[in-house]
């Protein structure tokens, strides 16, 4: 069996562990301004050995307390939306300009840069925008302080990170990998099955993640901005600064910025791909750390302070060894779960609601065990309002910004 069906049935994740893990090079991803990436697998050279299928997060995932990844948590402490974890901390880049420059107080740079410094990790696998084509995001293998750092801040917009990992099944090494709450799910179900993974990528840093955007929602606020998509030499979704703007820049040098998050209008914020509405987990849970902006009232007007999940020994080893490189302080796990109030209303109210009428669609579901995703009255209900809004945007974008 391998991932096509998943595809077809409107699971897929946009994750790339498919393509990553597949050993004939049958399974691609095609990136798409609509959708983000089109998935095909070539009949005549897939030998249906199940690897992709096996590696898919877009069925699903066991989040029981005794299910497989949670060995790695054992003895750890877990609840609803938080996940597990051994240390809780509000938390930032020690150097001024890491902190500055960063999406949410430099922290994921300074992880990884620690990481690298202190021999953790021979390799980072990171995002940035790719030069060719300002409106994709690719992953990328990092091995220097300055390509960690020109990977910094959040992109928002869909991306195949774990098609790197054909890279670091070929190349031995030992890799970080930063990434979506779906890119450490498609990694972890890709190292169940093999042992060169499980050795080589030793670390992983998750990102807080709400919704991401389908590439046309870049397009969208360019048009918006009054500039032409075609013409978009960079863009920057977060920074400098906390929190920061979108930045758009043309090879003729025209630029436009604006706050962050006000460029995430309706308009944009329709258009993010169906199957991240179904997904309950916000705070990668599957990661060794978690990190994400502490929306914080206490926390505003500063550079920028991020929630810092501990959830595994590997973790609490990173930790220790970035202690030169952040600035930390305790927290706890009510305050933390109140600083992503929006993105519980998400992955939760809204997530229950949205696989409320998929079900009602007759549409395949994915199923996680071990988390109550009953919809209530009060969540079909947003979840129906919720889903007429996006089509409604969906239209009028379509009127208005042609692609």
């Amino acid at each position: 069996m391998n991932v096509q069906h998943v595809y077809d049935e409107g699971l897929c994740m946009q994750c790339g562990t498919c393509e990553g893990v597949c050993p004939t090079g049958a399974v691609a991803l095609s990136w798409d301004l609509r959708e983000g990436y089109r998935l095909t697998v070539e009949a005549q050279t897939c030998t249906d050995c199940g690897r992709c299928h096996e590696a898919c997060p877009g069925p699903g995932l066991d989040f029981r307390p005794g299910a497989w990844w949670r060995e790695r948590n054992e003895g750890a402490p877990s609840e609803d939306f938080l996940g597990p974890w051994r240390r809780l901390w509000f938390g930032w880049a020690s150097e001024e300009a890491v902190r500055h420059e960063g999406a949410s107080g430099g922290v994921a740079t300074a992880l990884m840069q620690a990481a690298l410094d202190t021999g953790m990790v021979d390799a980072v696998v990171a995002v940035r925008m790719s030069a060719a084509n300002p409106l994709e995001a690719e992953g990328v293998i990092c091995r220097s302080q300055e390509e960690v750092a020109a990977c910094r801040g959040s992109k928002y917009t869909a991306v195949a990170v774990n098609v790197a990992l054909r890279q670091i099944l070929e190349e031995p090494g030992r890799y970080a990998l930063v990434g979506l709450p779906c890119h450490i799910q498609g990694l972890r179900l890709a190292q169940r099955r093999s042992r060169r993974l499980r050795e080589r990528v030793v670390l992983t840093l998750g990102i807080f993640c709400g919704l991401t955007g389908e590439p046309r929602a870049t397009a969208v606020a360019a048009r918006q901005a009054g500039l032409d998509p075609a013409a978009l030499s960079l863009v920057s979704y977060r920074g400098p600064g906390w929190p920061g703007g979108m930045r758009l820049e043309t090879r003729r040098g025209e630029v436009r910025r604006k706050d962050y998050p006000d460029y995430l209008g309706r308009h944009v914020a329709a258009l993010t791909p169906a199957r991240c509405r179904i997904c309950p987990d916000a705070l990668a849970e599957l990661a060794d750390i978690s990190v994400g902006d502490a929306w914080l009232d206490r926390f505003a007007g500063s550079s920028g302070v991020s929630d810092v999940i501990v959830r595994t020994p590997a973790g609490e080893r990173l930790i220790a060894a970035a202690a030169e490189y952040m600035s930390l302080q305790p927290a706890g796990p009510a305050e933390m779960i109140a600083t992503q109030s929006e993105t519980h209303h998400m992955k939760r109210d809204l997530c229950r609601g949205h696989l409320w009428l998929r079900s009602m669609a007759r549409l395949p579901l994915p199923s996680y065990a071990g988390l109550e995703l009953s919809a209530s009255v009060g969540d079909r209900l947003r979840g129906v309002a919720d889903a007429a809004q996006v089509r409604l945007f969906r239209f009028l974008v379509d009127r208005r910004y042609p692609d």
